[in-house]
């Protein structure tokens, strides 16, 4: 069940009453709302509608019929505060103001409204700038902005067109691709850059074979070449030289471990080798950019730090005289080089919170300390680029959809209890949800995405209470968790600073022990000494089992898919290959079909109790479908479970065979939003130190 069902669902029924009614020739009257009912509906407005003058309207509605429920009241000014601020209007203040006033009783809303007052400071002058929405709908907005301001410029990966937003116009139009295009074009769908004069695009690509290529075009597709491709190798573009001579790129050899920050020629191909990444730092290698003079390259990647953390770099554009640009042991991300080349701005947690800094470059060097110019910005926001302005353009993305449970008789598939939805703190649907061998704890990874602070954040549910507890693991990323056999930790994929491997996370300290390196799913049997892991890619994967104390491998089935299961007594796994599901001994042998037929591909489970595979279809994109079904595990006809739930990403059945939780994937709401007269605020900062963060808040 989702958001959009429910309020669709509601409507309908309301309409249908309300017909019975008047046919009965009954009067309907309508029970008028409370206060608590309003700030729910205010909620709905700003959060899920985005529509912040109607919620602004509606907590005015709570804040005159709330009365005595001065709790309501408080939290309904805050809230008004807070529209106003992603509105970049003035009224804000005298919200906060009126909660600091009028609500002293209400603490801990007293304290939210005096963060805020302070972010706020002092009164906004002419050089102050403001958040204005651009686009409520941002959906079909993506990729950088051009250097002259004009455009927000993508890629449609199905079919090569280039998309482009006009700022001043707000209409979107097409470059159509008159060159060739194939499912392989596209590579990655991450890595494509522009040219600074706008006249072309590189990105990486596949041949037939997938072996990976760096291809450039003009927009509209003609002129199309392959600028380099090696056996071997992946290279992946990150920015134009000014002149377009070069472009710098990230080149890998995965086998050899060996990863660079190189210069490729747009003449003839030719590389040039800036400096060695190493893994995994090449996953944690974020912005990085050419100076608009061509003569330094900045770049934010993890250093040496003791714990490690994310520094920005500058060297010069040959790859020499590297230097850390404001050094601190927080995390900076660069976010790019202001239009006149004099500064570079990034994103730091440094003050305890993602706020957006700059720092002064002169000859390649940094000059005197960096300096706050936004506070509360947070770290999600896709940044699309400066305008020559000072405007400074990104996009916000809201993550829809949640989790789910209900209840269903396993033995004839039909839902016991309907699916109800679950509050959690994070919005939007958590990842891989697994049940404890006991059942009384659900473990799932909220905001799931990419390698990035704050995201996949590694989560225990307690069935019973519904609370839950973050652990923080010393991971950059985690991924493919399952729970051990003791139900004590969490086997799972992961990254560090320094390598890739399986682990095991203990769920109530967060500590971490490192169980192998590299492979992808682990499980581990019941023995605690065998982990059994996929490695490989696709159809080509092989299912492995290591001895952990002797570190012997052994190789269980060749030919499956990562989305393979351990059954609860570690003898067997149950795996796709080919369309058809399968089951094989640990130990090898010759693996003996369940079922095929069913769905293109299958996320496999285990039941508890060893009796079935529960298996939901997948489509050839791999995400996820509707349908689920319950397979014997010894053989036997398949029974589809009387569940249908469109958009659902993940299931899992509890222990008891009934109960189960899965997660519903709606998208994302996005929005288009500029921070106007942006950089011009930086003169401001450097005469007062609250005059940067004057400005509305981020939304």
């Amino acid at each position: 069940m989702t958001q959009k069902w429910f309020w669709g669902s509601a409507a309908l029924i309301a309409a249908l009453l309300l017909a019975a009614a008047l046919a009965a020739g009954a009067a309907a009257q309508k029970k008028p709302a409370t206060a608590e009912e309003l700030l729910g509906a205010a909620l709905h407005q700003e959060e899920v509608e985005g529509n912040l003058e109607r919620a602004i309207a509606t907590y005015k509605k709570v804040v005159a019929e709330a009365g005595a429920n001065r709790a309501v009241a408080g939290r309904a000014l805050l809230r008004m505060g807070q529209c106003y601020e992603k509105l970049g209007s003035a009224e804000a203040r005298k919200a906060y103001e009126r909660v600091v006033r009028d609500y002293a009783d209400q603490a801990e809303i007293v304290a939210q409204a005096r963060v805020r007052l302070a972010a706020l400071g002092g009164p906004g002058g002419a050089g102050g700038f403001v958040a204005r929405r651009v686009l409520t709908d941002a959906s079909g907005v993506g990729g950088v902005l051009t250097a002259d301001g004009r455009y927000i410029r993508g890629m449609d990966l199905d079919t090569g067109d280039v998309v482009q937003f006009e700022v001043a116009s707000g209409q979107t139009s097409r470059i159509i691709n008159k060159g060739p295009w194939s499912e392989t074009e596209g590579g990655s769908g991450v890595f494509r850059v522009f040219s600074r004069d706008g006249k072309q695009i590189a990105y990486d690509s596949y041949t037939k074979d997938w072996d990976n290529q760096l291809r450039i075009r003009n927009l509209d597709g003609s002129g199309l070449r392959t600028l380099y491709s090696e056996k071997g190798y992946v290279v992946h573009p990150l920015d134009w030289s000014p002149e377009a001579g070069s472009i710098l790129a990230r080149r890998g050899n995965y086998k050899a471990k060996a990863l660079e920050l190189t210069l490729i020629s747009t003449a003839d191909g030719s590389v040039r080798v800036l400096r060695s990444i190493g893994l995994p730092r090449s996953s944690l290698l974020h912005k990085t950019s050419f100076s608009p003079d061509g003569r330094s390259v900045a770049f934010s990647s993890v250093g040496e730090g003791s714990p490690p953390h994310d520094d920005v770099f500058l060297m010069t554009a040959d790859g020499r005289n590297e230097v850390v640009v404001a050094g601190h042991p927080a995390e900076d991300h660069l976010l790019g080089w202001t239009p006149d080349g004099r500064s570079l701005v990034f994103l730091s947690d440094r003050s305890g919170t993602w706020d957006i800094w700059t720092v002064r470059i002169t000859g390649g060097k940094q000059q005197g300390e960096p300096e706050l110019l936004k506070k509360d910005f947070g770290y999600h926001p896709q940044v699309l680029g400066f305008a020559p302005d000072g405007s400074f353009y990104y996009k916000t993305d809201t993550p829809l959809g949640g989790l789910y449970n209900g209840a269903v008789d396993l033995e004839t598939g039909k839902v016991l209890d309907s699916p109800a939805p679950v509050t959690t703190r994070y919005t939007g649907p958590p990842a891989e949800p697994t049940w404890s061998p006991d059942g009384r704890n659900l473990a799932y990874i909220s905001r799931p995405g990419d390698i990035v602070p704050g995201n996949n954040i590694l989560t225990i549910r307690f069935a019973a209470t519904g609370e839950e507890r973050f652990l923080s693991p010393r991971l950059r990323y985690v991924n493919q968790i399952s729970w051990a056999p003791d139900g004590r930790s969490v086997i799972a994929w992961g990254v560090t600073e320094t390598g890739i491997g399986m682990f095991r996370i203990d769920s109530e300290t967060s500590e971490i022990t490192k169980l192998a390196d590299g492979g992808a799913a682990p499980r581990l049997c019941p023995d605690g000494k065998t982990l059994v892991f996929a490695t490989g890619r696709g159809e080509g994967s092989t299912i492995t089992k290591r001895n952990l104390d002797t570190g012997e491998e052994s190789e269980v089935v060749k030919g499956g898919t990562m989305y393979y299961d351990l059954s609860p007594d570690g003898r067997e796994v149950v795996f796709e290959a080919n369309g058809a599901v399968k089951t094989v001994s640990l130990d090898g042998g010759e693996p003996r079909e369940l079922f095929r037929g069913l769905a293109q591909r299958y996320r496999l489970r285990w039941t508890r109790d060893g009796r079935y595979i529960i298996a939901q279809a997948r489509n050839a994109l791999d995400t996820a479908s509707r349908e689920i079904w319950r397979v014997p595990a010894q053989g036997g006809t398949p029974l589809k479970l009387d569940l249908s739930v469109p958009k659902m990403a993940f299931f899992a059945l509890h222990p008891d065979n009934r109960r189960f939780a899965f997660s519903v994937n709606e998208g994302s709401k996005y929005e288009l939003w500029v921070l106007e007269n942006f950089l011009p605020a930086l003169k401001a900062a450097k005469q007062s130190p609250m005059a940067a963060t004057t400005t509305a808040h981020k939304p």
